[in-house]
């Protein structure tokens, strides 16, 4: 039980970055992916509360990055423990990010990012 509910989790994980963030899709499938109140800590900055101070912070990220959302373009790495997953998305670029993620019901209710 515990190996399929951390399969779905990375699943969920896998659309979240290549759907929801790669498309900008922030109220569909990014949303669908986070739970209402969830909190996130983006590099170690004042965490955002609540899912519209998460959409609203990664779009302020995007539009300083140049307006579309850098291409996540693999998670070379991925696993996870329970409700936990860890995730590394490789950008087009070649850079790396970490994301951290502790999981209720199918949704993200905790976010650690590492860029």
């Amino acid at each position: 039980m515990q190996d399929d509910q951390v399969e779905r989790n990375l699943q969920g994980m896998d659309d979240l970055d290549f759907d929801g963030w790669n498309k900008g899709d922030w109220h569909g499938v990014f949303a669908h992916h986070h739970t209402d109140d969830v909190l996130v800590d983006w590099k170690g900055q004042d965490p955002t509360h609540g899912l519209q101070e998460h959409i609203d912070a990664m779009k302020a990220y995007v539009e300083a990055a140049g307006g579309a959302p850098p291409q996540i373009t693999s998670h070379p790495i991925r696993f996870g423990s329970g409700e936990w997953t860890c995730v590394i998305g490789e950008f087009e670029n070649g850079s790396r990010m970490v994301t951290v993620a502790r999981w209720h019901d199918g949704a993200i209710a905790e976010e650690y990012i590492w860029a």
